[in-house]
C-alpha cells in the first residue's frame, strides 16, 4: 500500500528558505508542522455545534421546569434537545462510513490535493452552517444535510495526515513523534472552543464563520507538502552537485594547456 504525493518535478515547499542548508531532517519537521496544523484546523471547525447548543437550544424556565420558548427553531421547544442531538447523529454517522472510502481514495490519488479539497469543504460547509444564522433559516433538513456533507469532508483528514507523517518518519521514534505529533486534536479542540465561545455573543452565526475560514486559510500549507522519495533524491543531488564543485576549481588549467 503506497499513497501518492504529488507529481514530477520540484516539491514546492524545496525552494522554501533558499539561503539555508536544508536536510531532509529540516523537511520532515516542514512535514510535521503543516500536517499538525492542517488536522488542527479539522478539529478546531468540529467545536462550534457544541459551543451553541447553549444559544440555539432551549432553555428551562427553573420555575416550572419547563422549556422557554425563546431560542432557535428548530431546536427550540420540547423537541430542541433531541433535533440537537440528531445533528450530532447525522455527522457522526456520516463521518464514520466515508472514513472507509476517504481511506481507500487516498491510496490511489495525490494525497497533497485530496487533503486540499477534504478541507475546502469543511471550511465552506462550516461558514455555510453559520450563513443560516444570517439567512434565518429555520429548516432542520438545512442543518441535517450540512453535518452530513460536512462528516464526509471531515472524513478526508485523518487518512491524509497519517499516510503523509507515516511516509516520512518511518519507524524511528514513532512512538516519541506520533505522541507529540497527535497533540494537534487537543490544540485544535482548544483553539475552535475559544474562537467559538469568544464570538457568541456577538451571534452564534460567527462561532462557524471563524473555525471555517481558519480552515481553508490552511489550504496554502497543505500544497507545500512535499513528496519524501522526490526530495530525498534532489537532496542527494544538490550535495553531490556541492562536492563536484569543490573538487574541480573553476581556474583549473586543461590538459592541453600543460607542458
Amino acid at each position: 500500500m503506497q499513497s501518492k504525493i504529488g507529481g514530477g518535478g520540484l516539491p514546492p515547499a524545496f525552494s522554501l528558505f533558499p539561503s539555508l542548508n536544508k536536510t531532509f531532517t529540516f523537511h520532515q519537521i516542514l512535514v510535521l508542522i503543516i500536517t499538525f496544523l492542517a488536522y488542527a484546523s479539522f478539529h478546531a471547525s468540529r467545536k462550534p455545534p457544541s459551543i451553541v447548543k447553549s444559544v440555539v437550544g432551549p432553555s428551562v424556565n427553573e420555575q416550572s421546569n419547563s422549556p422557554i420558548d425563546n431560542r432557535w427553531a428548530p431546536f427550540k421547544g420540547t423537541e430542541g434537545t433531541q433535533r440537537l442531538g440528531e445533528l450530532d447523529l447525522a455527522f457522526l454517522s456520516s463521518y464514520a462510513l466515508s472514513m472507509y472510502f476517504a481511506g481507500h481514495l487516498g491510496d490511489m490519488i495525490d494525497l497533497r490535493l485530496f487533503l486540499v479539497f477534504g478541507m475546502m469543504g469543511s471550511g465552506i460547509v462550516t461558514v455555510v452552517f453559520g450563513l443560516g444564522y444570517w439567512m434565518n433559516v429555520h429548516l432542520l433538513g438545512f442543518y441535517m444535510t450540512i453535518q452530513i456533507v460536512c462528516g464526509l469532508f471531515q472524513s478526508i483528514g485523518w487518512p491524509c495526515v497519517v499516510s503523509v507523517v507515516a511516509n516520512w518518519c518511518g519507524k524511528e521514534k514513532r512512538g516519541l513523534i506520533m505522541g507529540v505529533w497527535n497533540s494537534h486534536t487537543s490544540v485544535g479542540k482548544i483553539v475552535g472552543s475559544i474562537v467559538a465561545s469568544s464570538v457568541l455573543d456577538s451571534g452564534w452565526g460567527w462561532s462557524f464563520a471563524l473555525p471555517g475560514r481558519w480552515v481553508v486559510s490552511r489550504v496554502g500549507g497543505c500544497r507545500e507538502l512535499e513528496d519524501r522519495r522526490g526530495t530525498a533524491s534532489l537532496l542527494a543531488a544538490s550535495a553531490h552537485q556541492r562536492v563536484k564543485t569543490k573538487e574541480i576549481p573553476r581556474d583549473a588549467p586543461d590538459d592541453d594547456d600543460e607542458t
